[in-house]
């Protein structure tokens, strides 16, 4: 199998077990509707005009979503949360990619299925929480997992966005780095590389890689 189409199915398979989408609640009746921030109000707002679109068998369909939602223990339903905000995060063809992929997989004979999930499921969770970053993050991870997986809540969105910046050869270089940089020593490597004007990032990473001051 092509390391692109072993990429993708995997992803496919992260995108089954992680980021099933969550399902969408009506308008609360009680809601003030005036008092919410202006984002939160429009989000509303747009999926109470969803809902008001629905068929009865779609609206039906979706309180059978709801009940089974709200059955699920609190630490499954917070982390298919945080797997769907992650999928939401990736962009736009990235999550068109992962769609094909899990909808290819929903193809595949249930032997096959089970052997896929089962390999996915052996990964160390931090690789397996990796792939929730989209095939291309994802790919790349288990090199990259050295340097991000202890790094604080405030550096997360800022270090996504530059790693979705990033060139090929960029994400290369922080691999390198990552494995050659001690562990005490790599919050300080990660800080340096985020205090680098974006525009410059990827000569700074060449030239660390290489040993130029």
């Amino acid at each position: 199998m092509p390391t692109s189409d072993r990429v993708l199915r995997r992803a496919g398979i992260a995108l089954l077990l992680f980021a099933a989408p969550l399902a969408q609640a009506a308008l609360p009746a009680a809601l003030k509707a005036d008092t919410l921030p202006a984002a939160e109000r429009a989000q509303l707002e747009a999926r109470a005009a969803r809902l008001a679109q629905m068929t009865p068998a779609e609206r039906d369909a979706l309180k059978a979503r709801l009940a089974a939602w709200q059955i699920l223990p609190a630490a499954e339903r917070a982390r298919r949360r945080i797997a769907w905000q992650a999928a939401e995060a990736l962009p736009h063809a990235e999550r068109m990619r992962l769609q094909q992929a899990a909808a290819h997989f929903e193809t595949l004979p249930e032997p096959e299925q089970r052997e896929l999930r089962l390999a996915f499921e052996q990964l160390d969770l931090g690789l397996r929480r990796g792939w929730l970053l989209g095939p291309v993050l994802g790919a790349d991870w288990p090199r990259l997992h050295p340097l991000f997986s202890a790094m604080p809540e405030a550096q997360r969105t800022p270090v996504l966005l530059a790693l979705r910046a990033a060139s090929p050869q960029a994400r290369d270089d922080l691999a390198a780095l990552a494995q050659r940089t001690p562990p005490q020593e790599r919050d300080a490597l990660r800080a340096q590389w985020l205090a680098v004007p974006a525009d410059t990032r990827d000569a700074w990473l060449r030239a660390r890689v290489a040993g130029t001051p």
